[in-house]
């Protein structure tokens, strides 16, 4: 039962560096950076799928106008 309390759970001083430190500074950073590369991608890929939506609409339209 000890073993499952949040408070006795820490990460070690390489995981978790002190909050006013270069290293503590840079960690945080290097996380919102990675954050931001992710949210690129997924926004990369919502613009793709729209384009190819837009383009089948386009050619839906094209096709149903000559017929």
């Amino acid at each position: 039962m000890i073993l499952a309390l949040p408070s006795s759970v820490l990460a070690c001083a390489t995981c978790m560096a002190d909050k006013g430190s270069l290293v503590g500074q840079a960690q945080g950073f290097a996380i919102l950076f990675m954050l931001g590369m992710l949210a690129f991608m997924f926004i990369c890929a919502a613009c793709f799928v729209f384009s190819f939506v837009r383009r089948q609409r386009a050619h839906q339209d094209l096709t149903t106008a000559s017929a």
